[in-house]
């Protein structure tokens, strides 16, 4: 490199003290790369480029390398821009009567039942619809399902994480699925009409919520995850989904989340396995990416940390409040934090943070203590974890995917939706924040100013995200660029 540079610049490279920027976008100052000094060199290096395509190492690898790198050592400022977050958001897909909650709670039961005639001091309530919220819908309603996709993109979000429920053993439906219509009805019509993915919230349901299967008299529907022939049963009916042009893919691959992976136990590499090969036949050539739900039961359910390693599990995601009642978190800090700031101690190779907006469940349980967090605490939160992001470029990270609790858990008070005390603050908050992603200038250097020629695009993996090229460019202090959406690098003199 020493060489080539001299003859670009006619000056030796101060290698010392020279940082070496890698990767293969960037955002520059047309003076700060001085192509001209490429140009002067080109006769001498023409031959040494590679014929055809290489992964690296090619002399090619090393100009695209040099010449922003050669720029820090001539006095110009670096920033690193991380993967801007692109926000999920958690969804209850209920509001709506069907056959289980019918049989075990009487007809016609849904979370309103238990919400609308509670007055409790602290909780809030759906928005109405004449003051521009959703009201007490029916998520089966195409109209409800188009508005909260329109909301979620005006705030500049990227879609929606909808649990999904399958269950096997004595206590479970003949055709295992339960709580689905919501989600068919999205396939059918395309509302919302934005990037989505599925959660197996893989848990047996009892009378009174614990998670575990301690009492087998309390069990409403049993999860003990069948053989085989049921896990092909249970891939075929996920396919439809994964085949969806909305359904949120990451290199090709579906992404598919497990709540817990260690409640399945030894059952589960077997079944990821089946699951990848017939994905392979049915045309995802590279399979699907598995990641799990890191909360209250990494722990308990003491197959967890094992299974992390052995089964084919690629990532996790910080799944809040759970957190704070986890172990995971500093005792002095987590009573008052929303959101995620740091990777934490796991098993897995890729960590995707997270955020919730409170966490109350008193309209099902009257004793239960409540986790209430203001919309400025939960913007807040928000811009520390984007800040802590922004200071980690060593945190690997494919698609930034940041998933907030939740969109629409009324009877755990954890929602984005409008309701009568925020109105619309939660979303406004996400998009504000959305709107000045920080990023991380290269220590040793004084920032000053950069203008930005063009204003990056935070599209979303798939077609439905939100348009956030509205505004017209404006001038930044270096660390604070607007919504990039790859690694990139930001120089200024």
């Amino acid at each position: 490199m020493g060489a080539v540079y001299s003859k670009m610049y006619g000056r030796d490279l101060k290698e010392e003290s020279s940082t070496i920027v890698a990767g293969t976008t960037f955002w520059a100052r047309y003076e700060a790369l001085d192509p001209e000094a490429f140009v002067r060199v080109l006769p001498e290096i023409d031959g040494d480029f590679s014929k055809g395509y290489v992964v690296n190492h090619g002399m090619e690898h090393f100009i695209e390398r040099l010449l922003p790198s050669s720029a820090k050592d001539r006095g110009w400022t670096l920033a690193e821009a991380p993967p801007a977050p692109r926000v999920l958001a958690m969804v209850f897909p209920q509001f709506h009567a069907f056959k289980e909650n019918d049989r075990f709670w009487g007809k016609g039961f849904t979370e309103w039942t238990l919400l609308k005639p509670l007055q409790m001091e602290g909780l809030h309530k759906p928005l109405p619809v004449d003051e521009g919220g959703l009201g007490y819908y029916n998520m089966l309603d195409l109209k409800t399902r188009k508005r909260q996709g329109d909301l979620a993109r005006e705030a500049g979000m990227t879609g929606f994480v909808f649990y999904h429920y399958w269950f096997s053993g004595s206590h479970a439906p003949p055709d295992h699925k339960v709580m689905y219509k919501v989600q068919e009805a999205m396939l059918l019509d395309g509302e919302p009409n934005m990037p989505f993915m599925l959660s197996w919230a893989n848990e047996p349901w009892e009378r009174r919520w614990t998670g575990t299967d301690a009492n087998a008299d309390n069990i409403l529907l049993s999860q003990d995850y069948g053989d085989e022939d049921e896990w092909a049963e249970h891939f075929e009916y996920l396919l439809k989904f994964f085949e969806h042009p909305n359904y949120i893919q990451i290199e090709k691959r579906p992404v598919f989340v497990i709540y817990r992976i260690g409640h399945v136990g030894e059952k589960l590499k077997p079944m990821l396995d089946l699951w990848t090969k017939l994905a392979v036949e049915k045309g995802f050539v590279r399979g699907i990416k598995f990641i799990h739900t890191i909360g209250n039961f990494y722990s308990s359910d003491k197959e967890t940390k094992n299974i992390e390693k052995t089964a084919g599990i690629e990532g996790a995601f910080h799944f809040w409040p759970q957190l704070l009642g986890g172990g995971f978190l500093p005792n002095g800090q987590k009573m008052r934090m929303v959101a995620s700031v740091e990777d934490l101690k796991v098993n897995v190779p890729m960590q995707y943070w997270g955020a919730f907006t409170g966490f109350d469940r008193r309209p099902r349980d009257n004793k239960a203590f409540p986790i209430q967090r203001t919309v400025e605490e939960f913007g807040t939160g928000l811009a520390h974890s984007f800040t802590a992001m922004a200071g980690a470029p060593q945190r690997e990270i494919d698609l930034n995917l940041f998933f907030v609790t939740a969109w629409n858990e009324w009877n755990e008070q954890a929602t984005l939706e409008p309701d009568d005390v925020h109105g619309t603050g939660y979303l406004d908050v996400i998009r504000s924040n959305l709107e000045s992603v920080p990023v991380g200038k290269v220590p040793h250097l004084n920032a000053k100013k950069v203008t930005l020629a063009k204003k990056a695009n935070n599209q979303n993996p798939t077609k439905g995200g939100a348009d956030n090229n509205k505004k017209p460019a404006k001038e930044v202090p270096v660390g604070k660029v607007p919504h990039l959406n790859a690694k990139k690098v930001t120089l200024a003199k």
